[in-house]
């Protein structure tokens, strides 16, 4: 799958390369201070975190969703820096660490992808996709897991490149560490890191010191381990619904069925209408198939979270309001949402056909060390993919899939991000075999880059 088309090569960021990205980052952050002014980090379950943040350490528990680093984080910020502006002052934090997070995406797209067009395009789609956009800001766990996952990938990379590097182990374990006091389904990393590395410290072993390295890349991968199951351990006692709430009883047939995940619906047509997640009750079972709520909630602001907030509400910095606003679509956002629904449409068949196929050449790349797809390319596959799999695999699993909103995009942004780049990886490939046809293999991935950036057009309509 591996390009040879491209005009500079697989590689480093040029000049020009930053140009772009320097442009459609600071986009995206004029974008998400926009959201903070319009009360955007005010999201689902509100009221919860703003509690567990003005009441921290005292009624925090295990008992919880989340792991405790995103209310001790509030609480700091209460208490230590602003009581007035604290709310806003952690989406603008969560919004600097996204954007951060994105420059090392970028750098994995430059080493994934080699066709220039076709680095910007995709470059373009993560940086504006709206699930991506939205939850930068929303006070959630789930804005933790882009940075975490960037990281993550990038240390990944270097010791594929190396494992002798001890800095870069040391480096590696303390993010996920670090990881697991923010998200529980970070841990999906852990086997993922595992399996990518493991063959590149034995493809190493001629030049000695195997056992050695070997033990410190157990090391540092077992204790982020030995965190997440000792979160466990503290919830499993609490009965916590990690561990017993969120799942179906034993026995008894699931929700979400596989037929529900892997195939459409009649109904699903309807989706192309850009339905809101409340007012269209999106949550209800069965009604929809998996792939359809998850192109609809990936695509436009499902939740409004973006949208106008009811008229009185201040958005100035001398009165801040700490309850939901009251959003509503206007009928031009309504209009760029149904085109965005629609437009994008191919983009998921792209993403289907590029993710599998990654994962078909990935595997064996990584086991064996020859790259018939790049190493960015196989890392970005691998962590991806388990990112994703977590969530996915649970789904028929668990007691109430639907209404709590467990196929949302968000709970598995990292790897959906993923998947949206290995699209383009995809392209990439079929581009090396279009070297007869100079003037289509040419003109192919500006048409895609054209694509991308209507539809970027239309999603900043409606969420800025």
């Amino acid at each position: 799958m591996t390009s040879v088309n491209d005009e500079d090569g697989f590689g480093g960021i040029g000049r020009a390369d930053g140009i772009w990205l320097g442009m459609i980052l600071a986009g995206a952050v004029v974008l998400g201070l926009h959201g903070i002014m319009q009360y955007g980090y005010i999201g689902q379950d509100f009221l919860l975190h703003l509690h567990l943040i003005e009441s921290y350490p005292a009624s925090y528990t295990y008992e919880l969703t989340n792991p405790p680093l995103i209310y001790w984080l509030g609480a700091l910020i209460r208490n230590h820096v602003t009581a007035t502006y604290f709310l806003e002052t952690l989406g603008l934090l969560f919004l600097t660490l996204n954007s951060v997070a994105l420059w090392g995406f970028y750098r994995l797209i430059w080493e994934a992808i080699a066709s220039r067009a076709l680095r910007f395009a995709a470059a373009a789609l993560i940086t504006f996709v709206p699930f991506r956009v939205i939850h930068s800001l929303v006070i959630s766990s789930d804005a933790f897991t882009l940075p975490v996952f960037a990281a993550a990938a990038c240390c990944t990379l270097s010791l594929l490149r190396n494992p002798r590097r001890v800095a870069g182990w040391i480096t590696l374990s303390a993010v996920l560490s670090l990881g697991m006091a923010m998200k529980y389904s970070l841990v999906a990393l852990l086997p993922a890191i595992a399996f990518a590395l493991a063959p590149a410290l034995w493809r190493f072993r001629a030049n000695g010191g195997i056992l050695r390295y070997a033990l410190l890349g157990i090391a540092a991968l077992a204790l982020p381990a030995s965190i997440f199951l000792w979160e466990m351990h503290e919830t499993d006692k609490l009965k916590g619904p990690s561990t017993y709430g969120h799942w179906k009883v034993p026995g008894t047939p699931s929700i979400m069925r596989w037929e529900d995940i892997l195939l459409l619906k009649p109904s699903d047509r309807r989706l192309l209408s850009a339905p809101e997640y409340f007012r269209d009750k999106l949550y209800e079972n069965r009604v929809y198939s998996y792939p359809g709520l998850l192109h609809v909630t990936a695509f436009t602001d499902s939740q409004n979270f973006l949208q106008t907030i009811t008229a009185g509400i201040p958005t100035g910095l001398t009165h801040r309001y700490q309850d939901d606003p009251g959003r509503t679509r206007t009928p031009s956002s309504q209009k760029l949402q149904v085109w965005s629904v629609r437009w994008t449409l191919p983009l998921s068949l792209l993403v289907l056909v590029g993710t599998l196929a990654s994962v078909a050449v990935a595997v064996p790349a990584l086991l064996s060390g020859r790259w018939t797809i790049s190493p960015g390319a196989a890392v970005l596959t691998a962590l991806g993919f388990a990112a994703y799999a977590v969530i996915f695999f649970s789904l028929t699993s668990l007691g109430d899939p639907y209404t709590p909103g467990y196929w949302l995009p968000r709970l598995a942004l990292p790897g959906l991000l993923s998947f949206l780049c290995l699209g383009f990886v995809f392209c990439d490939g079929v581009l090396s075999r279009l070297a007869r046809w100079p003037r289509l293999q040419a003109l192919l991935p500006r048409l895609a880059l054209a694509y991308v950036v209507v539809a970027c057009a239309l999603f900043i309509g409606f969420l800025g």
